[in-house]
């Protein structure tokens, strides 16, 4: 990576950071104990239940004050890694993708394959988009969340929010159109459509389902040596993966279940085994599965014979 002056500055400041937060996270717990003592000693070292209450009370408000400061310490933290750091991780994968950490993609997008139900809030953010390979190619942190309205036996309308999908979308547009309408699910969340179809591998059956509209094409989309792939990212993932293939695009569905790129305050930023070096492999793995397709012309038709 260049500029390792930033990236040497900004690991300074992750480490200004944590030793802050070590110092103000051993405050609070010895000003909370001592709290404690003293409510203790006067209440004639009895285990009252309002002794039971405050020592409840003291907890809670000493977590929320350092949750509290590590959320305003790291603020500043977050927007350097973004804006600079990741900015660079992308631009050494590929001078061409942009990055803006503030935009996702838009619903419609997100939606045509139609995998997920409608959710009721909609947001995301950290858009990444370019060209990789004559491909067009984009991503972002996405969460889809429902609201359920739910009336207990006294009549009393209670609403929770559940999570429909959290992680990482990411859409390949090529400039070919795929034969076929094939899906690939991992999550019982995502919606297929058309009939199952059966690989010849077993491993990748154990993780996968495919349906498709085709059985014919949905075999050369899904070769060998892209089940392999697939199961390798799954497994360097450690999350469920959907996808679909429609038209002259590739939707695949990552669910994290959280804000994939907002940094580790405790991650190192420095060395193999560095934050950055977890992105670069994550983010080029997906890059090797639109590499495999874009090399396989028996999976498309030309788009003027549509």
């Amino acid at each position: 990576m260049e500029n390792l002056e930033d990236l040497f500055e900004i690991e300074k400041e992750r480490l200004d950071i944590v030793d802050r937060l070590i110092k103000v996270r051993n405050t609070v717990i010895i000003i909370a104990v001592l709290v404690f003592i003293v409510i203790f000693i006067k209440s004639g070292f009895s285990f009252s239940g309002n002794i039971f209450f405050t020592t409840i009370s003291i907890t809670i408000i000493s977590i929320s004050l350092f949750f509290a400061y590590k959320a305003y310490s790291t603020k500043i933290y977050n927007h350097n890694f973004k804006n600079i750091t990741l900015r660079k991780v992308l631009a050494d994968i590929d001078p061409s993708l942009k990055y803006y950490p503030y935009n996702y993609i838009d619903f419609k997008d997100f939606n045509n394959p139609r995998m997920y139900i409608r959710p009721d809030i909609y947001k995301g953010n950290d858009l990444v988009y370019g060209k990789y390979k004559g491909v067009n190619i984009k991503f972002s942190d996405l969460n889809l969340i429902e609201k359920v309205e739910i009336i207990d036996e006294k009549g009393h309308r209670k609403t929770s929010y559940r999570n429909i999908f959290k992680g990482i979308c990411f859409i390949a547009n090529f400039n070919k159109h795929f034969t076929s309408e094939t899906y690939i699910r991992s999550s019982r969340n995502a919606k297929t459509y058309g009939k199952r179809a059966y690989m010849d591998d077993t491993e990748f059956e154990r993780e996968f389902n495919v349906y498709t509209n085709d059985q014919v094409n949905a075999r050369y989309i899904i070769t060998p040596l892209f089940m392999e792939r697939l199961l390798l990212i799954k497994k360097l993932f450690n999350a469920p993966i959907n996808m679909a293939f429609i038209d002259n695009k590739i939707y695949i569905y990552i669910e994290f279940n959280k804000d994939s790129f907002e940094p580790d305050i405790n991650a190192t930023l420095i060395g193999e085994n560095s934050l950055i070096k977890k992105y670069q492999v994550d983010i080029i793995n997906l890059l090797n599965l639109v590499d495999e397709l874009n090399l396989n012309r028996d999976i498309f038709s030309v788009i003027k014979e549509r």
